[in-house]
């Protein structure tokens, strides 16, 4: 039960308001479906006796003054009634069902969207040591069974267990006897029930959690290595454990459906058992058989309207405890979010202030990074500077760090101790006003599914797109021309991943957007490693054209690539030094 209430504390001060707000709602719909069963007694029992009106003169003088004084045309009256009140009743049904459904989704777009900034600001390290598939679990899996199941089925119990006390103490007010009868057998039933099959859920719930993992990882890692799988001719490989990992995902929920399936018989047996028992006993005990009509009818309604709210409460109680780990796996970046550590408004605020002044130069300052989860440093005291508008090789064996230093420069990972500064001024102090200085191109280029404007421009808007920054870029990466023998030219779309281009396109495109940022430093991490000789060749000249306009800032395992720049600095043994 402790675990039932879990899904309130992910939820504000002012989504609590509203919950208070529809639990009021819950209970005024109770109160009216009781009443809608209740106002079958009166309505059987006049139908039942044709002397109604005779036997009560006072109602009967104020019904005559509306026309009403026939059995018939009060049946009529009574029955019309009724239906006025089943209308108005229903429409507050529906009504509520929609405020529920309205509450958990809206919800649910307010926090899958703000679980994104999050995920997307969580430090770089963050990312090293998580799955993707994970995040995409969390993200589609994950926040939809929290507010599209487990919150609105919470919501939906507490409305059927409201409504269940309603009627009970309608039954008790209308005979005693059977509603302490009702009270001391579905009562125990129902916990019962609950309690023998939690087991089980709660193991395919785990199955569940898994496998969704697990599925989304087996499709990433087959359709992201499609050349190489296919070349290897590993399909099998692939389809093997994805279809194994989905057996498993398809057997936990075929015993959760199974599951939930049995209740509805065993209430129904009892239900019926019970009605039929109670009337053997009334008989047995000497009650007048035309007497239990009008209890009998009323009862059996509200049997009606208990089984199926019995039934759907214990279903509803099941699919939460399924779908709990993965409320679970989420709960605390949840409950991050409801504190308030919204990290897209941090960035925001972040990304207003002013772009980092760069004139002289980048100063490296007795720098030492570690990894959180090795005892060693990957270099220490590391310290050299670079003027602006110099071309620098960055060198080393790997696993030196070159990659590493690189990344801190970009603000990625934070240093165990010193500072970079740009004229003076540590980066740390302005991250964001250091980055508009800064282009990146890494080894390998992502490209959207999208045009190569739209690559170029990454980030950006379409109506936001420069035309001429673009058309700019791509003559200086030496695009332009190719560009131009395309049917839709900068709007050609250039595929998954970039699928329908050349490596040296793909890169030349990465260089591209790197332009199109107009930086003061251009940072390259063997940006041109990956291509053939000629390539490279082609694409380095394109970035020695840059060579004194731009700082440029290049990892390279081929000196061929560094042949033309002022210095490098050679990263090895855990220190750095530059070797001219």
């Amino acid at each position: 039960m402790k675990n039932f209430f879990k899904i309130f504390k992910i939820l504000t001060h002012r989504q609590m308001h509203i919950c208070a707000l529809l639990i009021v709602l819950m209970f005024v719909v109770a109160v009216l479906e009781a009443f809608g069963i209740a106002l079958l007694y009166p309505l059987i029992t006049i139908i039942g006796n044709p002397g109604w009106l005779l036997e009560h003169e006072r109602i009967a003088g104020v019904l005559n003054v509306f026309g009403i004084n026939s059995h018939r045309k009060l049946i009529f009256f009574a029955s019309v009634s009724l239906l006025v009140f089943y209308v108005l009743k229903n429409f507050l049904v529906i009504l509520q069902n929609k405020l529920q459904i309205d509450f958990s989704l809206n919800n649910q777009k307010v926090y899958t969207r703000r679980l994104y900034a999050y995920y997307m600001n969580k430090p770089y390290l963050f990312h090293i040591n998580t799955d993707v598939s994970d995040i995409l679990r969390n993200l589609v899996a994950s926040v939809s069974a929290v507010f599209s199941e487990i919150l609105i089925n919470t919501l939906q119990i507490i409305t059927n267990i409201i409504l269940t006390a309603v009627i009970w103490i309608l039954v008790f007010i209308m005979d005693p006897f059977i509603a302490v009868s009702i009270a001391f057998v579905m009562g125990p039933l129902v916990l019962f029930i609950m309690k023998y099959f939690r087991k089980k859920i709660t193991e395919a719930g785990h199955v569940l959690f898994e496998c969704a993992g697990k599925n989304n990882k087996f499709v990433y890692q087959g359709f992201y290595s499609l050349k190489e799988t296919k070349v290897m001719k590993k399909e099998a490989y692939f389809i093997d454990e994805f279809a194994l990992t989905y057996s498993d995902y398809v057997d936990s929920n075929k015993t959760f459906l199974c599951v939930q399936r049995f209740p509805k018989a065993i209430l129904e047996l009892f239900a019926v058992g019970g009605i039929l028992a109670l009337i053997a006993v009334k008989m047995i005990i000497g009650s007048d058989a035309a007497s239990l009509i009008p209890t009998l009818g009323v009862l059996a309604l509200a049997a009606v309207r208990l089984m199926p709210t019995l039934n759907q409460m214990i279903s509803m109680f099941n699919a939460i405890k399924f779908k709990f780990p993965l409320f679970n796996d989420i709960y605390d970046d949840l409950m991050a979010i409801r504190d308030g550590k919204n990290f897209e408004e941090i960035n925001g605020k972040s990304k207003s202030k002013s772009k980092l002044p760069f004139e002289h130069e980048i100063s490296v300052k007795k720098l030492s990074f570690a990894y959180p989860e090795k005892d060693s440093d990957v270099f220490s005291d590391v310290s050299f500077s670079i003027p602006k508008g110099a071309f620098v090789g960055i060198v080393g064996p790997s696993g030196a760090g070159k990659t590493t230093f690189v990344d801190i420069l970009l603000g990625l990972l934070s240093p165990k101790s010193g500072s970079i500064t740009v004229d003076g001024a540590d980066i740390a102090d302005n991250l964001p006003g250091w980055l508009d200085n800064i282009a990146y191109v890494p080894q390998g280029i992502y490209l959207i599914d999208s045009s190569i404007k739209e690559n170029i421009a990454f980030g950006v808007p379409e109506d936001e797109i420069d035309s001429e920054r673009i058309e700019t870029v791509l003559k200086m990466a030496e695009l332009y021309d190719f560009v131009q023998t395309l049917p839709e030219k900068e709007n050609t779309n250039v595929g998954d991943r970039g699928a329908k281009l050349s490596g040296g396109q793909k890169q030349r495109i990465g260089i591209a957007r790197a332009l199109y940022r107009n930086p003061n430093v251009l940072v390259l991490d063997e940006a041109t490693s990956a291509l053939d000789n000629e390539t490279e060749k082609h694409i380095s000249d394109t970035i020695l054209k840059f060579k004194g306009k731009i700082t440029i800032i290049a990892i390279a395992h081929r000196l061929s690539t560094l042949e033309n720049c002022d210095f490098r600095i050679k990263f090895e043994g855990g220190s750095a030094e530059i070797i001219g």
